[in-house]
């Protein structure tokens, strides 16, 4: 056997260990839910508002201080979950950099656990019966739903293949220009559950109908709010992080909610994201 024959052997046997690493894992992960399915009642309505996989990545669990921060998407959630990791890791002999994304974004690096990583089979119960505090932020739904459109959209993340599929295009061809008008039209047919978590109703995403809350912060007042949230998790008077704006959406001289919003596009958002705005106080008004 020639060596290049060999080399190619052996590249080929080690993505084919690769995929069936992966299908093992998958086939693995897909049992732990259906188990949580089984014997949790909290795990079990909440599957019914959103995939598992969304589920597991919006909750970041605070062994330390007994908190669960539930992530809802351009309410300012990267830099949250940056500071949060610092908070966790304060005093603390470590090399992992609370501002590098693939510490806060990863479960494997992050000190912040997901559902998967706790140690039962009642994930959700065990929390609630453990005490375990909920925080979150929420944020105004035309200004929340501007900002996916002007970050995911116009900026042709990978989000925005789904819009782009919702419209019948293709999805090669990703640099298509797809205006706000359309993607409201596009995104509010769609049930909380298809929704991206980007743009998800935030009443659904934040499993507001199941959890009890001890914080809610608005990402109108971050700055003030950023501060009430460490003192209400803190249980040993522990240094609150600096805050920082880790994707902050650069904004322009036509930026407004004004500039985008036509009566018929206010009234949609309005009628498909009503409990957002009942829920948490915001008015029809669009916002200045």
């Amino acid at each position: 056997m020639e060596r290049s024959d060999l080399n190619e052997m052996k590249i080929l046997a080690k993505k084919i260990k690769s995929k069936v690493g992966s299908s093992i894992a998958a086939t693995v992960e897909a049992l732990k839910w259906n188990v949580y399915r089984l014997k949790c009642p909290l795990t079990r309505s909440a599957l019914t508002l959103m995939p598992a996989e969304h589920l597991d990545y919006i909750m970041n669990i605070s062994p330390r201080y007994k908190y669960i921060y539930v992530d809802n998407p351009k309410t300012g959630c990267s830099s949250l979950k940056s500071a949060l990791v610092e908070f966790e890791l304060q005093g603390a002999q470590t090399d992992l950099d609370c501002y590098d994304w693939k510490v806060f974004h990863d479960p494997t690096a992050s000190p912040l656990k997901r559902v998967t990583r706790l140690n039962t089979w009642k994930p959700l119960s065990f929390l609630v019966a453990d005490g375990y505090q909920f925080i979150t932020f929420v944020r105004n739904p035309y200004t929340r739903l501007l900002s996916c459109y002007r970050d995911k959209i116009l900026k042709n993340r990978p989000q925005k293949l789904q819009v782009l599929r919702l419209l019948k295009h293709p999805t090669k061809d990703i640099e298509r220009m797809i205006s706000f008008d359309e993607f409201v039209k596009a995104v509010v047919k769609q049930s909380d559950s298809e929704m991206n978590p980007h743009w998800r109703v935030q009443t659904t995403q934040i499993l507001y109908r199941i959890f009890n809350y001890s914080f809610i912060g608005r990402f109108e007042s971050y700055e003030n709010d950023f501060v009430r949230l460490f003192e209400s998790i803190s249980n040993s008077g522990a240094a609150i992080p600096a805050q920082r704006h880790l994707n902050r959406t650069r904004e322009g001289k036509r930026e407004g909610c004004r500039d985008y919003y036509t009566k018929e596009l206010q009234d949609l958002v309005y009628d498909r994201y009503k409990e957002d705005f009942s829920n948490f106080g915001y008015k029809y008004k669009l916002p200045e």
